[in-house]
């Protein structure tokens, strides 16, 4: 008879919170206030040539009045501070507003929907880093950024001389192999730039909202996250197309193919890596209390990565975190 109540009041309470915002409904002033403290932050990012700062404050205040109004109150919002940042802004500028706003749309309805945080972590480092890859293609082809690659060469060739007369004991196509990695891996090494900040972006906002009343989804344990046996899978089809590619192109490790395959399992690596820390948290959470213990484990990570990768990938086949669960409360 108890659980019965107790369902009950629990699909009484989603019923009630279905789609809700705000624990507590803001004032009109309030709303007005977050309003005029998102233009300003437009008009300073514009006027003072602070695009990436001023824009990763305006989220917060304009997913407030989302969630607070909707659509027909923050239309003429955003419309105005669209005519502010053509009047003022640099281009630059008006595409890292433009980015932020859909961001600061993903909140709000990541709220409405009760979706997870991590989830509107992953979508913000989409969205960034497909933006950024397109601003910067356009870029390319409008003229507004040049990319001269003899200069590059001759950039990176006079470093390169530097280094080896400054030290001796360098070998110098060791260092040009290293700037040749570095080129193929760039798209990798910004998107793990663009995660970390879509991280700290959310987490910031996220944390503003939730003292304003605001209904915010939880970041859950690292020791309970983990990646689906479809990922598993997929990083073994991926390695195979990339080794399969790899010996096709044979000298020619420039190619368009090579390079994407490359930096796709540079992505799925990441992605176990961090899945074989979060293993080791969950088994170090089972034995012990203590908090030193991870920031070792931590850093043993950084320095034995393929090993993370490894258990990683171990988990992720055959979900050894669940059998261990399973198999506890076995006994």
């Amino acid at each position: 008879m108890d659980n019965n109540i107790s369902k009950i009041i629990n699909q009484e309470l989603k019923k009630l919170m279905k789609k809700k915002f705000f624990f507590k409904q803001p004032s009109d002033k309030k709303i007005l206030a977050y309003s005029g403290g998102f233009l300003l932050l437009i008009l300073l990012g514009s006027l003072l040539n602070l695009g990436i700062l001023t824009a990763f404050l305006s989220v917060f205040p304009l997913a407030y009045v989302f969630g607070a109004k909707g659509w027909r109150y923050c239309l003429p919002l955003v419309i105005i501070a669209g005519g502010i940042l053509v009047l003022f802004a640099s281009p630059t500028i008006i595409f890292w507003f433009g980015i932020h706003m859909i961001v600061a749309y993903m909140v709000y309805k990541t709220i409405i929907l009760r979706r997870s945080k991590m989830l509107l972590t992953a979508a913000t480092s989409v969205v960034i880093f497909t933006g950024l890859a397109l601003y910067i293609f356009l870029s390319i082809k409008m003229g507004i950024i040049t990319i001269d690659r003899t200069q590059i060469l001759d950039f990176i060739n006079s470093y390169v001389n530097s280094m080896v007369e400054m030290n001796q004991g360098v070998d110098k196509n060791m260092v040009l192999e290293s700037f040749s990695s570095l080129q193929k891996s760039f798209p990798v090494t910004l998107f793990i730039m663009v995660f970390v900040y879509s991280l700290v972006l959310v987490h910031y906002t996220l944390s503003m909202l939730g003292r304003e009343f605001v209904i915010i989804p939880v970041f859950p344990m690292f020791s309970r996250v983990m990646l689906s046996q479809k990922s598993g899978y997929a990083y073994i089809v991926v390695t195979l197309i990339t080794f399969l590619i790899e010996m096709e192109a044979g000298g020619n490790t420039y190619s368009f193919w090579n390079i994407l395959f490359q930096n796709i399992t540079g992505v799925l690596s990441l992605a176990f890596i961090l899945n074989g820390l979060f293993t080791a948290f969950f088994f170090i959470e089972e034995k012990t209390k203590s908090n030193i213990v991870k920031p070792v484990v931590f850093v043993l990570m950084l320095i034995f990565s393929p090993i993370f990768e490894l258990l990683g990938f171990i988990d992720c086949v055959f979900k050894i975190r669940e059998g261990y669960i399973i198999i506890k409360k076995g006994r």
